[in-house]
């Protein structure tokens, strides 16, 4: 659903989430990741996963003639961008989930007898074309993971014929790409912005005046703006959006625009790393009604810029995954946190561990309605026909998947989680919760406008 809100709305920091207490206090439930390591379960291998079913198992194998399928293997591309400069580690979530999938479903004996193989992508966030060219060789497909600058990826894709399951997709290019269903069912001509309307509701007077902004580059812009539009439909007003390159050292010329035009609603153009951004606000002295994140900020890092900036105002995140504390409380999630404890010893798990692992469920359990012969059109047939999708409980439920180019719709459920002291915790206040944790009103969908669209197109 969201991860179009990373490096702008999609991009996603990846340093280790805070080990946080559930916190039961009426409205209040802790969030935070936990650390494999810290372990005392024992994932089981039995190839079935709460939720979702039989996706793992013995068979015959056989013979194949379809590119990365061989009689014992299936060699699968998981995309990337930990091996970078700019925000080091970048996702690198998706190839330790991946692993521990593939480890737990192998244990299992694999699909329909072949195991799973691993071939980590890593585009450093600029070379992702010659990563998706370099799939295209060997791999029969591309599965559980994501490219910040996706947009160039999507012809190179299509026609070599890479189908894909995606963790996340950012570009509108990407999201209308052909041979891929995404499992948040993003599309181009609405936007899930619920989140907004419960801010709206909680803080009137402060929405009339908001800030919100993204990264100069297409890939990023047009999920934010998007973001802008699903805000403004909820009642928002942006009076200020400013677009700072893709790496910023300064955030401080950027605080002081917002402070200068009086934003109360501040959705940061900031999108991978809040503690520098949150000591700009400090040192202004600039202190808004609220600042909304979206789910890629769920971490420690934020925790500690929020503790080490007590003059910031109330920090609200919003979600679409289930709170990894709270995994007692949904086996599938707690099935994720148990397997990454057994094979990936010492990894830390977070949301990208959930984002990943949907894609993973989603792609095993339509690989094994096919059989022996695997093709990628048959995975994505099953794929695309599966309804009421919720990875188990792991995210937020879909009416109804379907491919990419055929008009998806987002789910419109979510979550508002807030950064304190104590943690990220559930705030059930500000959710105003209709069906499990989750606010899911259909009216939390916005349909943009024909005008609303074009201007994504240009941007």
């Amino acid at each position: 659903m969201m991860f179009c809100k990373r490096l702008a709305k999609l991009e996603k920091s990846v340093l280790p989430l805070a080990m946080a207490t559930i916190l039961v206090a009426g409205a209040a439930v802790a969030l935070a990741s936990t650390t494999a390591a810290a372990a005392t379960l024992s994932s089981s291998s039995s190839g079935v996963w709460p939720g979702v079913g039989k996706i793992c198992g013995p068979g015959p194998g056989g013979a194949s003639t379809v590119r990365g399928v061989g009689s014992k293997t299936i060699k699968i591309a998981v995309f990337n961008d930990a091996d970078n400069t700019v925000i080091p580690g970048l996702e690198v979530e998706f190839v330790q989930q991946a692993t521990a999938f593939a480890d737990w479903c192998n244990a299992a004996g694999g699909i329909n007898g072949r195991k799973i193989v691993i071939d980590n992508r890593d585009a450093a966030l600029f070379n992702a074309a010659q990563q998706v060219t370099a799939a295209c060789q060997s791999d029969f497909m591309a599965v559980g993971g994501g490219l910040v600058l996706d947009q160039p990826t999507v012809p190179i894709r299509e026609k070599c014929g890479l189908g894909q399951i995606s963790g996340y997709v950012v570009s509108n290019a990407s999201d209308l790409a052909t041979l891929q269903v995404d499992p948040n069912g993003l599309n181009t001509d609405s936007v899930t912005s619920g989140w907004f309307g419960a801010l709206a509701k909680a803080y009137p007077k402060a929405v009339k005046k908001a800030g919100m902004g993204a990264e100069d580059t297409p890939s990023i812009l047009q999920p934010e703006t998007k973001e802008e539009f699903g805000a403004e439909a909820q009642g928002w007003k942006v009076v200020d959006f400013p677009e700072p390159p893709v790496s910023v050292e300064n955030w401080a010329p950027y605080v002081e625009d917002y402070q200068s035009k009086g934003v109360e609603a501040l959705w940061p153009a900031d999108s991978s790393n809040f503690v520098p951004f949150a000591q700009a606000m400090t040192t202004a002295g600039y202190k808004p009604a609220f600042i909304a994140l979206s789910t890629q900020f769920a971490n420690s890092q934020t925790q500690k810029a929020v503790v080490d900036n007590p003059s910031l105002p109330p920090v609200y995140i919003e979600t679409a995954w289930w709170p990894l504390s709270m995994a007692s409380q949904n086996s599938s999630t707690e099935e994720l946190v148990t397997t990454m404890h057994k094979y990936a010893k010492g990894d830390t798990i977070d949301f990208d561990d959930e984002e990943g692992a949907e894609a993973w469920l989603l792609w095993a359990k339509s690989a094994l309605a096919c059989g022996a012969s695997l093709t990628v059109t048959c995975v994505l047939t099953h794929a695309a026909a599966t309804k009421n999708w919720d990875a188990g409980g792991i995210q937020a439920p879909i009416a109804h998947l379907t491919l990419s180019n055929e008009n998806p719709q987002p789910s419109p459920c979510f979550a508002m989680l807030k950064v304190g002291a104590k943690g990220i915790v559930y705030d059930k206040a500000i959710t105003r919760p209709t069906q499990s944790i989750w606010n899911c009103n259909p009216k939390n969908v916005v349909q943009l406008t024909t005008q609303q669209q074009q201007q994504l197109n240009s941007l």
